[in-house]
């Protein structure tokens, strides 16, 4: 079924204004539409954005009774308003229509539960969250659209279930938004930072595995593009592997030698080369701070999201005996 026409003007618009927080891959997958990179008149369609988190942005969308459709930069220029003044409005009619709706789903654990596509975009009303006394500083999650979770920072066994609902949530829902734990200052939500080990063992690992998600989508699209171009150029894949010893979650890429490479950011880089008379690989795996601490090229990455780095000249042979060698696994 088409979505139907948008308003035809701003004040037509007004009322149905609503603010929504997409994850950052979102972006990633309408800058690599077909055209969008070669074609500057299709720009304004991801302009209507502003950074939200580290791995999210808010947009905005229009409401109707049968759809949803998030606004492009064309629209407001259409409309002839600014993304800042159209923000303020669809915040304002999210929060007319909000008042607290929350019911715990597991001990200390609280989930949204206003059904209407827009609980991500509460995590806006640190007043929301507040007011819920929850015997300590509020901790939310938003990992898929309609998932809101909350648990108090005093609680480090509630704040790891909620890290395994919030990806159970995500891998269920899909559409993911972010794999972040947010506090507030000021009245602002910010990233938090666990200070109880596991709890951000388990968070650094929820932001891996949406990453995968990210990473294998963003290179699909890459690999689509290059092939049209007739572009020789290795997007290089984002592989997750869990440690036998410690049971932790590490990310690798794979970097070879005369193989020109888009390679993501890892916590390890296996790097093959072949020999020139045998042709048996060599592999040695080596971490990314060793690594990028030697080579210039992975302290610039390229335009998108997630972080990737174009690599055309190989490590030479003195460079790979004088690097630190590690293995996946540990």
């Amino acid at each position: 079924m088409m979505a139907p026409p948008l308003p035809a003007s701003f004040a037509a618009a007004r009322a149905s204004l609503r603010p929504v927080i997409r994850g950052r891959g979102t972006l990633e997958y309408l800058r690599l539409m077909p055209g969008t990179l070669s074609d500057t008149s299709v720009k304004p369609l991801i302009d209507a954005y502003a950074p939200f988190s580290s791995d999210s942005v808010i947009m905005l969308a229009c409401d109707s009774a049968h759809s949803i459709q998030t606004l492009t930069g064309d629209t407001l220029i259409e409309w002839g308003v600014s993304f800042d003044e159209a923000l303020t409005v669809a915040i304002d009619n999210l929060r007319d229509m909000t008042v607290s709706n929350f019911e715990q789903v597991a001990p200390g654990i609280f989930l949204g539960g206003w059904n209407d596509a827009y609980e991500s975009s509460r995590l806006l009303f640190a007043d929301l969250f507040y007011r819920m006394e929850l015997g300590g500083e509020p901790v939310v999650m938003a990992p898929s659209r309609h998932k809101l979770l909350v648990a108090s920072a005093n609680q480090p066994a509630a704040l790891l279930g909620m890290l395994a609902l919030a990806r159970m949530m995500a891998e269920e829902e899909g559409r993911q938004v972010s794999a972040l734990m947010y506090c507030f200052e000021n009245g602002k939500p910010v990233e938090y930072l666990p200070a109880d080990a596991q709890v951000a063992q388990q968070a650094a690992e929820l932001k891996k595995l949406f990453l995968l998600e990210d990473y294998q989508s963003q290179k699909q699209m890459l690999d689509k593009l290059n092939d049209k171009a007739s572009l020789d150029l290795f997007v290089a894949s984002y592989t997750l592997v869990q440690s036998e010893a410690t049971g932790r979650i590490h990310s690798y890429g794979v970097w070879t030698d005369q193989v020109d490479t888009l390679l993501p950011e890892v916590d390890k880089v296996a790097l093959v080369r072949y020999h020139e008379e045998s042709g048996e690989p060599d592999m040695r795996v080596v971490d990314w701070t060793e690594l990028r601490a030697h080579v210039k090229e992975l302290h610039h990455s390229v335009p998108g999201y997630p972080a990737r780095y174009r690599l055309q000249s190989f490590p030479s042979r003195e460079l790979l005996d004088r690097l630190i060698v590690t293995d996946l696994g540990s």
